[in-house]
């Protein structure tokens, strides 16, 4: 009787090591998958967020080239209004030299007579 409740409790016991262990290695292999799963979603993320930083590095290089682009553009229209207004001066320059020159022989003209 004695052997048969001690054979009994031994079965039992070696079963339910049997199930803690099956509980166990089900429970790392969910926990392996979760882990291959998590990576895996990682490394797109990566990949995604390497993609967003290269767009928009992309994007603001393309913004500042245009940036670029207009300032040349002004300062070139800058340069061409100041030599304009240089040949400008020149002229009334010149202008207001020969000007002087008339009155200065206008007034010997006067003088002379």
């Amino acid at each position: 009787f004695w052997n048969q409740i001690n054979d009994r409790l031994t079965e039992e016991r070696n079963s339910l090591a049997e199930v803690i262990r099956q509980e166990f290695a089900d429970r790392l292999v969910s926990t392996e998958e979760e882990n291959k799963r998590l990576k895996t979603e990682m490394s797109e993320m990566r990949a995604r967020h390497r993609l967003e930083v290269e767009r928009i590095t992309k994007e603001k290089e393309e913004e500042l080239e245009e940036v670029h682009k207009r300032v040349k553009v002004a300062i070139v229209k800058k340069e061409e209004a100041v030599n304009n207004l240089r040949k400008q001066y020149e002229a009334a320059h010149k202008r207001a030299d020969h000007l002087e020159a008339l009155l200065e022989q206008q007034r010997k003209q006067l003088l002379g007579k």
